[in-house]
Protein backbone atom coordinates (compact mmCIF):
# COMPACT_ATOMS: atom_id res chain seq x y z
CA UNK A 1 0.00 0.00 0.00
CA UNK A 2 2.84 2.42 0.85
CA UNK A 3 4.50 1.66 -2.49
CA UNK A 4 1.32 2.51 -4.37
CA UNK A 5 0.87 5.77 -2.45
CA UNK A 6 4.51 6.71 -3.04
CA UNK A 7 4.20 5.98 -6.76
CA UNK A 8 1.01 8.05 -7.01
CA UNK A 9 2.73 10.95 -5.24
CA UNK A 10 5.70 10.76 -7.65
CA UNK A 11 3.36 10.69 -10.65
CA UNK A 12 1.38 13.67 -9.31
CA UNK A 13 4.60 15.61 -8.77
CA UNK A 14 5.74 14.81 -12.31
CA UNK A 15 2.39 15.95 -13.70
CA UNK A 16 2.66 19.27 -11.82
CA UNK A 17 6.19 19.73 -13.15
CA UNK A 18 5.07 19.02 -16.73
CA UNK A 19 2.18 21.49 -16.38
CA UNK A 20 4.59 24.15 -15.13
CA UNK A 21 6.97 23.47 -18.01
CA UNK A 22 4.19 23.66 -20.59
CA UNK A 23 2.78 26.87 -19.08
CA UNK A 24 6.24 28.45 -18.84
CA UNK A 25 6.83 27.70 -22.51
CA UNK A 26 3.39 29.18 -23.25
CA UNK A 27 4.33 32.39 -21.40
CA UNK A 28 7.42 32.78 -23.56
CA UNK A 29 5.23 32.81 -26.67
CA UNK A 30 2.83 35.59 -25.67
CA UNK A 31 3.08 39.38 -25.73
CA UNK A 32 3.40 41.64 -22.71
CA UNK A 33 -0.21 42.82 -23.20
CA UNK A 34 -1.48 39.23 -23.27
CA UNK A 35 0.54 38.47 -20.14
CA UNK A 36 -0.96 41.46 -18.37
CA UNK A 37 -4.49 40.28 -19.26
CA UNK A 38 -3.70 36.87 -17.76
CA UNK A 39 -2.03 38.29 -14.64
CA UNK A 40 -4.69 40.87 -13.81
CA UNK A 41 -7.95 39.47 -15.19
CA UNK A 42 -7.12 35.77 -15.70
CA UNK A 43 -8.23 36.18 -19.33
CA UNK A 44 -6.34 34.14 -21.90
CA UNK A 45 -5.89 35.31 -25.50
CA UNK A 46 -8.34 34.00 -28.06
CA UNK A 47 -7.30 32.23 -30.07
CA UNK A 48 -4.41 30.87 -28.05
CA UNK A 49 -1.04 31.38 -29.74
CA UNK A 50 0.61 28.39 -31.33
CA UNK A 51 3.05 26.61 -29.01
CA UNK A 52 6.70 27.47 -29.50
CA UNK A 53 8.48 24.92 -31.67
CA UNK A 54 10.84 22.59 -29.83
CA UNK A 55 14.19 24.30 -29.36
CA UNK A 56 12.72 27.83 -29.49
CA UNK A 57 12.23 28.15 -25.73
CA UNK A 58 15.07 29.08 -23.39
CA UNK A 59 13.90 26.16 -21.26
CA UNK A 60 14.56 23.65 -24.03
CA UNK A 61 18.32 23.95 -23.60
CA UNK A 62 18.28 23.22 -19.85
CA UNK A 63 18.82 19.84 -18.27
CA UNK A 64 16.17 18.26 -16.04
CA UNK A 65 17.98 19.14 -12.81
CA UNK A 66 18.05 22.85 -13.74
CA UNK A 67 14.41 22.75 -14.80
CA UNK A 68 13.40 21.15 -11.49
CA UNK A 69 15.25 23.91 -9.59
CA UNK A 70 13.45 26.57 -11.63
CA UNK A 71 10.13 24.85 -10.98
CA UNK A 72 10.71 24.71 -7.22
CA UNK A 73 11.75 28.37 -7.19
CA UNK A 74 8.66 29.25 -9.19
CA UNK A 75 6.40 27.29 -6.82
CA UNK A 76 7.81 29.17 -3.81
CA UNK A 77 7.45 32.53 -5.58
CA UNK A 78 3.87 31.81 -6.61
CA UNK A 79 2.96 30.79 -3.05
CA UNK A 80 4.46 34.04 -1.73
CA UNK A 81 2.57 36.11 -4.31
CA UNK A 82 -0.71 34.34 -3.56
CA UNK A 83 -0.30 35.18 0.13
CA UNK A 84 0.46 38.83 -0.72
CA UNK A 85 -2.50 39.15 -3.11
CA UNK A 86 -5.03 37.75 -0.72
CA UNK A 87 -7.72 40.39 -0.22
CA UNK A 88 -6.35 42.71 -2.96
CA UNK A 89 -8.63 44.17 -5.62
CA UNK A 90 -7.94 44.45 -9.36
CA UNK A 91 -6.63 48.04 -9.14
CA UNK A 92 -4.18 47.12 -6.39
CA UNK A 93 -2.91 44.14 -8.40
CA UNK A 94 -2.48 46.34 -11.49
CA UNK A 95 -0.59 48.92 -9.42
CA UNK A 96 1.71 46.21 -8.05
CA UNK A 97 2.44 44.92 -11.56
CA UNK A 98 3.22 48.43 -12.82
CA UNK A 99 5.22 49.63 -9.81
CA UNK A 100 6.65 46.50 -8.20
CA UNK A 101 5.17 47.34 -4.82
CA UNK A 102 1.73 47.77 -3.25
CA UNK A 103 -0.10 51.13 -3.25
CA UNK A 104 0.39 51.69 0.48
CA UNK A 105 4.18 51.60 0.01
CA UNK A 106 5.89 54.79 -1.16
CA UNK A 107 7.51 54.89 -4.59
CA UNK A 108 11.27 54.83 -4.16
CA UNK A 109 14.37 53.96 -6.14
CA UNK A 110 13.19 50.37 -6.61
CA UNK A 111 9.83 51.46 -8.07
CA UNK A 112 9.43 50.37 -11.71
CA UNK A 113 7.73 53.69 -12.53
CA UNK A 114 10.66 55.65 -11.10
CA UNK A 115 13.32 53.41 -12.64
CA UNK A 116 11.78 53.69 -16.11
CA UNK A 117 11.02 57.39 -15.97
CA UNK A 118 7.29 56.78 -15.61
CA UNK A 119 7.02 54.02 -18.21
CA UNK A 120 5.83 50.96 -16.38
CA UNK A 121 6.51 47.42 -17.50
CA UNK A 122 5.35 44.50 -15.40
CA UNK A 123 7.90 42.04 -14.16
CA UNK A 124 5.64 39.03 -13.90
CA UNK A 125 7.25 36.35 -11.69
CA UNK A 126 7.29 33.62 -14.32
CA UNK A 127 9.03 35.96 -16.75
CA UNK A 128 11.63 37.04 -14.21
CA UNK A 129 12.27 33.48 -13.07
CA UNK A 130 12.89 32.52 -16.69
CA UNK A 131 15.23 35.47 -17.17
CA UNK A 132 12.93 37.09 -19.75
CA UNK A 133 12.74 40.54 -18.14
Amino acid sequence: MANRKSRIERLEKELKFQRWLDFSRFLEGITYEQLEEIAIHWRFPEPLPEPLPMGASRLDGLDRKSLLKLWEKSEHEIARIMREQEGRNENERKFELDHGHWPEELCGASCRQTARGGEAKANFPSYSLLGLC
